[in-house]
């Protein structure tokens, strides 16, 4: 994760996995992503680089923070073996928050959601002693449950553990919210094994400015709390790999978006280059959505935004209903307790109701995992889009994997549609035509093994310096090369990869 924040002068916080074993020993793959009898012993960080100055491209200041070493971690006599997958990163006037999932190597199974609050000041000037709060959703008796006589947990797993609760960014240094000592926001969607659920959680770290306090003696008023939300819009993001077309026509929430059909030398390859075996070629298959909850979180003007994937009903007049991909988004208002709406579990005295919310669907194509971005008075989601045009073949046989985004409607407006508008800002160019779209396929595709890597890195923030959005997603950005082109030159003239042909499509706008 990169991202910028306007405090001392300017600072980029970078994020990244970082692996003990060195690649000349093989590198991550062979240490901190080796699991069961190959997980290695102390093998995983997370990688914290905060530059020095406003120059992205200058000097650095790097720590290193070890799972293993977290207060409270899981993985009883595995400590030692835990992988801290994939942060998200936010901050607020006073902190730096990073969350991951934290999982057991040796073992397997997840230990769940850990939150991490780092003072930003002493960040932002390479201190050497920097304070740091954590909540580990496993064992933290405040979330298990909130409130306590309620089912709040999503599921059961050792330590009633969450999963994917993403920190709310704001980019604008005016829209933190400062009350309650300095406050933080987290979101948590439910539903992780395709059921469905019309509930969100809200999550709330308060008197976050403690941590600016020696050798965080005033740490002790930091407060973590939440409330759950049940709403009017529903959403089902765990899908099977097989078309969302086939939506319960084979007893089970397919959860893949159809593509346009077009040229697949790598698919067409695919058993002459030993990705399969048993079958002629690989056909196309769809764009994955089993993000299995949100992948980015916004704060602006009071709302905490965010938006999941979700299987939708598309009905018409005069033909029949189709099943496809879109997204499910919330605008949750954040006010103090003395307004009487609900009740936060903690001590923060913040509370939280859904004041807007909505479905964003593209009329017989499909949407694949949403993110979003705010600011005072408008609210951006981007998505990758893409279709077959449905059973008609619409839109002239549908949309090869694109860059999308609509603004969607602010203010008290319960549940809503937005300007019902949705814009492609960069056309994809061909069908995904990469190794994980085949691979584990075999004539026994009706198994549903394959599952393609796609879309859970798209991101949208605002620049108040600029006054406009920038959005990026994953989508296909060059035509692919024909069969006997592809078998001379893999590449496609330097276009692509030999394994894969994503590519990523970054945009702005003025709202």
């Amino acid at each position: 994760m990169c991202q910028y924040d306007y405090a001392n002068g300017g600072h980029w916080f970078i994020t990244e996995f970082v692996s003990t074993t060195p690649e000349s020993a093989g590198g991550p793959f062979v240490g901190c992503f080796a699991v069961g009898g190959s997980a290695v012993l102390d093998s995983c960080r997370e990688g914290i680089a905060v530059s020095v100055t406003n120059n992205p491209m200058g000097s650095y200041n790097v720590y290193f923070l070890d799972p293993n070493k977290a207060n409270g971690a899981q993985g009883d006599t595995d400590v030692g073996y835990l992988l801290n997958d994939y942060a998200k990163t936010a901050t607020t006037r006073d902190a730096f928050m990073v969350f991951y999932d934290e999982y057991d190597d040796l073992a397997g199974p997840l230990n769940g959601v850990q939150q991490f609050a780092f003072s930003k000041n002493a960040l932002e000037l390479g201190s050497s002693n920097v304070n740091v709060a954590e909540e580990n959703f496993a064992t933290a008796s405040n979330l298990s449950p909130i409130p306590i006589s309620t089912a709040f947990q999503p599921f059961t797993l050792p330590g009633s553990a969450w999963y994917q609760v993403i920190p709310a960014q704001t980019t604008d240094p005016s829209e933190y919210d400062n009350n309650n000592g300095g406050t933080g926001f987290m979101v948590g969607s439910l539903d992780f094994l395709g059921y469905g659920d019309n509930r969100i959680a809200v999550f709330d770290w308060t008197h976050l400015s403690a941590l600016n306090s020696p050798s965080c003696s005033k740490c002790g008023d930091i407060s973590f709390g939440g409330q759950l939300l049940t709403g009017i819009a529903t959403y089902q993001d765990e899908g099977a790999p097989c078309l969302a077309s086939a939506y319960l026509t084979i007893s089970t929430f397919c959860g893949l978006g159809p593509q346009k059909a077009g040229p697949i030398p790598l698919g067409d390859a695919c058993v002459t280059r030993g990705l399969t075996s048993g079958v002629s070629s690989c056909p196309e298959s769809g764009i994955a959505t089993n993000g299995d909850g949100a992948t980015q979180a916004f704060y602006a003007n009071g709302e905490v935004w965010t938006a999941v994937s979700t299987v939708v009903n598309q009905t018409f007049w005069h033909q029949p209903s189709e099943y496809h991909l879109g997204a499910t988004y919330w605008g949750i208002a954040v006010s103090g307790s003395h307004f009487g709406w609900g009740s936060d579990d903690s001590t923060s005295g913040v509370t939280f109701s859904i004041q807007n919310q909505g479905i964003v669907s593209a009329e017989h194509e499909d949407l694949e995992f949403p993110a979003v971005a705010a600011t005072d008075n408008s609210v951006l989601m981007t998505f990758t889009l893409s279709g077959n045009g449905g059973p008609t073949g619409a839109d002239n046989g549908g949309f090869y994997p694109s860059t999308a985004y609509i603004m969607l409607s602010t203010g008290w407006g319960g549940f809503g549609f937005g300007n019902n508008v949705i814009h492609i800002a960069d056309m994809g160019a061909s069908p995904q035509d990469g190794f994980t779209e085949y691979q584990g396929y075999s004539a026994t595709y009706g198994t549903l093994t394959t599952r393609p890597r796609w879309g859970d890195y798209n991101q949208a923030v605002f620049d108040p310096s600029t006054g406009r959005f920038y959005f990026a997603t994953e989508m296909i950005s060059h035509p692919n090369c024909g069969d006997s082109a592809f078998a001379s030159d893999p590449t496609c003239g330097g276009t692509r990869s030999p394994s894969a042909n994503w590519g990523n499509s970054l945009n702005s706008i003025h709202p």
